[in-house]
């Protein structure tokens, strides 16, 4: 990267801090969860008065792209509250306006790719900056709904199979950086893939200092081994799941299950909603529609580009 791209890019970073200071913003956008995930000096953000846009870049095949964060889910535009008198003419022209403002001042790469927060709806001016739009869905459960009512809203197969991980694993609290991500990484060998550790263990020990995190390990009562990890991040309204990992061998039934079942639990003594984060596969959304969870659309968005600067 060139000293003059470096320089431009810490001085969004800074831009993008002090904004930060001034408006609320979501928890995978603030600028510690960026630090820990991307590294310090690893990322950067369009920011104009009104709206910031943090972005994530680097190579691939010696060529400059823009992707999602490691373990981070949503990223994408944000702004600052508009004032709610104001007729829904004026708000949509507004968001329109930030919006174009933030694309034009994104890197140019060969290739983009982010997945917007479920708030975005309006993605009209993305298009007309060039994006690709596509729906995808996550998993939801609402704040504000009881311990007890969400058990009688559970799938009764499910029910039996938390019935019967009670009895086979122990869970134990444990925001365990190495222990979560030794489950996280089984999970990801069975499909062939890997993840870096460092970014994790750098996240994981973010939300320690924050108290912003909860971890759950569920033990096998008969081995006594991990076999289910999972990891929880939330700020003062949502939550969401970060990772959930188990291993294949030898796993009690429900053992992921009843750690899910913790987490919403944990949400609901809180008065939390809890986003799933989690993969669209039919078999992993029966299991989070077994949990009584609903779908919320949110947008990816991408764009190629075969000339950059």
């Amino acid at each position: 990267m060139s000293s003059k791209s470096m320089t431009s890019e810490q001085g969004g970073q800074q831009a993008y801090r002090e904004f930060c200071a001034r408006q609320p913003v979501p928890l995978s956008h603030q600028p510690w969860w960026l630090d820990a995930v991307c590294g310090s000096t690893g990322w950067s953000a369009a920011v104009t008065e009104g709206g910031v846009w943090p972005y994530f870049r680097t190579r691939r095949w010696g060529l400059p792209i823009v992707q999602l964060p490691p373990y981070t889910t949503y990223a994408g535009p944000w702004w600052a509250p508009l004032p709610g008198l104001w007729p829904s003419h004026k708000r949509l022209r507004q968001e329109q306006r930030t919006l174009a403002a933030l694309a034009e001042r994104l890197p140019q790469s060969l290739f983009f790719r982010q997945n917007c927060l479920p708030d975005l709806v309006n993605g009209l001016p993305l298009i007309w900056a060039g994006f690709r739009l596509t729906t995808r869905y996550t998993y939801e459960i609402a704040a504000g709904q009881t311990v007890e009512y969400l058990y009688a809203r559970l799938k009764n197969t499910l029910r039996t199979d938390l019935r019967h991980a009670e009895a086979a694993v122990e869970i134990e609290a444990a925001l365990d950086g190495k222990r979560l991500f030794a489950l996280y990484q089984a999970s990801l060998r069975r499909r062939g893939l890997s993840r870096p550790s460092v970014p994790f263990e750098r996240l994981v020990a973010a939300l320690q200092a924050r108290q912003q995190g909860a971890g759950w390990v569920a033990r096998c009562c008969r081995s006594g081994s991990d076999v289910a990890g999972l990891l929880l991040a939330f700020d003062e309204q949502r939550a969401a799941v970060v990772v959930a990992g188990r291993v294949y061998e030898e796993v009690p039934s429900g053992a992921l299950h009843r750690l899910y079942w913790e987490a919403i639990c944990f949400c609901a003594e809180r008065a939390l909603a809890l986003d799933f984060e989690g993969s669209m596969l039919p078999g992993v959304e029966r299991v989070f529609r077994a949990f009584g969870a609903h779908p919320r659309p949110y947008l990816q968005i991408t764009r190629l580009k075969w000339a950059w600067r």
